[in-house]
Formats: C-alpha cells, sequence, structure tokens
C-alpha cells in the first residue's frame, strides 16, 4: 500500500481493471487500520523535521504546518498539533492498492503473478508509480511521449521502514486533477494489456526503470538493451537506423546518424569490457556533441562523467519515446521493429 501526495475525501476508484489498481481513502478496519499507521508516521516525521530544522538554525515553518495549510487553506493553524489534527490530513490522504482475484491475471496464480508483491519484494504499486513518473520526467517535455499529467508521487510506502520525513509531507494538492490523469493511465494500461506477452512486456519494463537513478556506465547499458528489447529484430546494428526517429528534434539532422552510431559504440565497448576503447569513445562523444555548447563544472563532475550524463539522459529520452509508441501504437512500434527484415527480404 502506498499513500499519494494529493489529498480529498473519495469513493473507491478503479483506476486499472488488468492491473487490480485502486484508488481509495485509507481503510480504519480493525484488521487493517492503517490509518492509526499512519498518524504515528506523521508524529515521527514532525519530531523529525524539528531536530533537523534546529541543527540547520531554520526557523521558517515546519513542513507539517505548510503541509496542514495546503490541504486545508481555509482553516486557521493550529498552534500545537494535536490527535485530531493529525487524524483530519489522515482521513483525505489516498492511497493505491492492488486488489485482484488471482484467477483473473493472465501471469498465473498467487505463486506466478508478478504484478503481486511478495513480503520481501518492492510493493508493486509503487513501482507503476515510480514507472509513470519516469516516462513524465522530460524538461522540457518529450516530443515523442506525452502522456496523461499530471502525474502523482509517493509519500509513503507500507514497504519502507526507514522514516523519510521529506517525502511524507510531500504534495497537498486536490484530487481532481490527479485523479483524471489517473484514469487515462488506467485506460491507458488496460488497453495495452491484452495477453500475456503483454502483460510481461510491461512487468520487465517497470522492474527495469524502478529506483535507476544513478547516471553512469550501467544505465547506458541498461538503457540502450531496453532500446533492443523493444526494437530489435535480428541484430543490434538496426538501431542505428530505428533510433534516428527518436532523437530530439534541437539534433540536426546531419548529426543524428552519427549519435545512434555512438550510442550503439559506447554499449558495446562497456559490455564487451573494451574500458580503453570505452574511454576513447566518452571523449570521441563529449568532442563532437558538447564542446562550444556547454559549461563544464569540474567540481560536479569529471570530464568523462559530464559525458555519461549525458548520454544516459539522452537514451532515458528515447526510451520514453518508444515505451510511449509501446502503449499508443503497438503495431507502429512492431512495423518499425520489423523493417530490417522486409527490407531484407525485398
Amino acid at each position: 500500500m502506498i499513500v499519494l501526495n494529493f489529498y480529498g475525501k473519495i469513493d473507491r476508484i478503479c483506476i486499472s481493471k488488468k492491473l487490480g489498481m485502486y484508488l481509495s481513502n485509507l481503510d480504519d478496519s480493525v484488521d487493517n487500520n492503517w490509518k492509526h499507521e499512519l498518524i504515528e508516521q506523521l508524529k515521527l516525521a514532525q519530531e523529525a523535521d524539528k531536530l533537523y530544522r534546529r541543527y540547520m538554525k531554520d526557523d521558517s515553518e515546519s513542513r507539517l504546518v505548510k503541509l496542514y495549510h495546503e490541504v486545508f487553506p481555509t482553516k486557521e493553524i493550529p498552534a500545537e498539533f494535536i490527535d485530531p489534527h493529525y487524524e483530519e490530513l489522515v482521513d483525505r490522504m489516498i492511497c493505491v492498492t492492488l486488489d485482484f482475484e488471482y484467477d483473473d491475471m493472465p501471469l498465473g496464480k498467487e505463486d506466478t503473478n508478478c504484478f503481486d508483491s511478495r513480503f520481501c519484494e518492492a510493493d508493486y504499486a509503487e513501482k507503476i508509480i515510480d514507472f509513470m513518473n519516469f516516462l513524465t520526467s522530460s524538461f522540457p517535455p518529450c516530443k515523442n511521449a506525452e502522456f496523461p499529467l499530471p502525474v502523482p508521487q509517493w509519500t509513503y510506502s507500507s514497504r519502507h521502514d526507514e522514516l523519510d520525513h521529506y517525502r511524507i509531507f510531500g504534495g497537498g494538492e486536490r484530487a481532481e486533477k490527479y485523479l483524471k490523469a489517473m484514469l487515462e493511465w488506467g485506460r491507458l494500461f488496460d488497453d495495452f494489456l491484452v495477453d500475456r506477452e503483454r502483460y510481461l512486456q510491461l512487468d520487465y519494463l517497470i522492474n527495469s526503470i524502478y529506483k535507476d537513478v544513478e547516471y553512469n556506465e550501467y544505465h547506458l547499458i541498461k538503457d540502450f538493451s531496453l532500446c533492443q528489447f523493444l526494437l530489435e529484430n535480428e541484430k543490434e546494428k538496426e538501431l542505428d537506423e530505428k533510433l534516428l526517429r527518436f532523437l530530439p528534434d534541437d539534433i540536426p539532422e546531419s548529426e543524428k546518424k552519427e549519435y545512434t552510431m555512438l550510442l550503439r559504440q559506447l554499449r558495446n565497448k562497456i559490455a564487451h569490457g573494451s574500458v580503453l576503447e570505452f574511454e576513447r569513445k566518452i571523449e570521441e562523444y563529449i568532442k563532437k556533441f558538447m564542446d562550444g555548447h556547454y559549461n563544464f563544472d569540474y567540481y560536479e563532475y569529471s570530464r568523462k562523467n559530464w559525458g555519461l550524463l549525458s548520454v544516459c539522459c539522452l537514451l532515458d529520452e528515447i526510451l520514453r519515446g518508444i515505451i510511449h509508441l509501446l502503449l499508443y501504437d503497438y503495431k507502429e512500434l512492431e512495423r518499425i521493429k520489423n523493417e530490417a527484415l522486409m527490407n531484407e527480404a525485398i
């Protein structure tokens, strides 16, 4: 179970029937009393915030006060927060749960269904929300990937033991605009999930992208491999042509083919253990596409890591465009994937 960053009193809503994903206010039944848990979490987070602000000599208003004002803009801020004030906030929290009959799931029953969460695994609802945030995190928005907005963040996950007082006080916005976007996401998932293969594709993508925020060689390999997973028919060199349509508009047409070739070569140098050749290739990328266009602050990143950051951000944007096509126009993606085979047959 995860809590999102928007608030309101809502009836239980089915977002995606095929994922069994629902939005609702928190359950307060005897056997499933999440309200009590969240009240305790807010109290702990408030104490952590007090200690942090005292240590930093920060005399601004607390995060709890800011959140309360966001959720109840017409109410007077309490001089001291007591249980009823915490309860007011918790009563308006909105959570995501996955609830389905195992016999209805194309991926099998309780022991095989990948869209469920085990006690020692991350919450799958958390993974789905993170996946949606990855797809919409490009700024400015990726030309090839206009997904439903706004996408919520999660502020509490029942699978995390550590307390994050920054995260739990996040948000406070009204529910209406988020609910509309979430229902659009649900329709998108349900339209895509037509058979077992599609469920497995989505599961693979969600798990591959989950929590990957390190922009390094491994991120580069993973991103390029996901592009192969979605586009490659017979050999990886096909991607020199297939990735062209997913490159940003601000890359000149005369340079696009060189970009895609270098991306493939960078991936291969790492994958084949050619570490010295990789150093040479990343420097080649920097000289061709970054020198003269960027001011490098070497107190922040080394020259090589500035190059890796650029490559990984570019591959992220390409991947968003490919996944957009996967979800919105699967037939077109399959057509692109099979292009090389068709051309060779001709």
